[in-house]
């Protein structure tokens, strides 16, 4: 029984021996104070009330200068790597707070620690959610070539302006052209036309660019006369006219973009007229065509 109790006592101090050498080699936050003597007392206070013990030879300790400079406090801090640092303060506390935050690791640690950071995550686009279609006025204006069904070629140019109602536009064009190219049996004559066309169009958006289907109906003529003679003479044909169209806008800047559009046309004729006295019965004119198809390029104006 002696025995165990004498173990027992052996193992207790023991015990007691490596608490006490724990305690021994650990060291408590210090820091070395010197300069201005009224100012390293009061900042030395400070400390003390912090647990930031003095320099003794067994532990090391954060070296501290503190200077007066007028009404400020300078603490510059000695590093033994690279340049020391200075910082400016107007009071004792202020100042061993900035020595408190170079003593103790355990408070700067959890500043410096890198946090990674979420990733945002992006908001689901509004289901069916697509660009603003286009506002406003719009005001356009284009060359054009037109192939007719009577094989000839045209050359001549539109203007028109579509307005926003809603998500549709009431448009109006204007259209006006004469012939460039004759198919055989044409060399004596030549033809001038025009026409007045209102309609609906629909703005559809594709990202920046803007594809515009659309038709249209209106009245209008054609003039054909001998070469030779006066333009204001001749047989004009007029009549309804209707035709189906689509315009590419592609922006070149906030409010101008350029304007690729086709037009499929179909005439009829419904009025002949005779200008500068009766036409040689002799001779007979070329009927007018059913229908053009155009190809335009060109501008186009407004907000978007």
């Amino acid at each position: 029984m002696a025995r165990v109790d004498s173990l027992s006592l052996g193992i207790a101090l023991a015990v007691l021996h490596a608490a006490h050498a724990a305690r021994a080699g650990a060291c408590p936050p210090a820091a070395a104070l010197s300069g201005d003597a009224d100012a390293v007392r009061a900042v030395r206070d400070q400390l003390d009330a912090r647990g930031i013990a003095d320099e003794t030879p067994r532990c090391p300790a954060v070296r501290a200068r503190i200077e007066r400079r007028g009404a400020q406090l300078v603490v510059g801090i000695e590093r033994p790597a690279g340049a020391g640092i200075e910082r400016s303060v107007g009071e004792p506390a202020t100042a061993a707070t900035v020595i408190e935050s170079w003593v103790r690791s355990d408070l700067a640690a959890p500043l410096l620690e890198v946090r990674a950071v979420p990733a945002r995550e992006a908001e689901p686009a509004a289901p069916g959610a697509s660009p603003p279609a286009a506002r406003g006025i719009q005001l356009f204006a284009a060359a054009e070539t037109s192939v007719a069904s009577d094989r000839t070629v045209w050359q001549g140019m539109q203007l028109g302006v579509c307005i926003m109602l809603g998500p549709i536009c009431g448009a109006a064009r204007l259209h006006g052209g004469k012939v460039i190219g004759r198919p055989d049996g044409w060399d004596r004559f030549a033809r001038k036309g025009g026409g007045l066309y209102a309609g609906v169009d629909v703005p559809i958006a594709l990202g920046r660019i803007r594809l515009t289907p659309g038709f249209a109906a209106g009245y209008g003529m054609m003039l054909t006369h001998h070469v030779g003679d006066s333009e204001d003479t001749g047989v004009e044909i007029s009549g309804p006219r209707a035709d189906a169209h689509v315009a590419l806008a592609i922006p070149l800047t906030s409010h101008i973009a350029l304007d690729l559009s086709t037009t499929a046309e179909l005439t009829q004729a419904t009025g002949m007229e005779t200008h500068g006295g009766a036409p040689d019965a002799a001779i007979a004119f070329p009927d007018e065509p059913r229908a053009l198809f155009r190809i335009a390029i060109g501008v186009r104006y407004g907000e978007r």
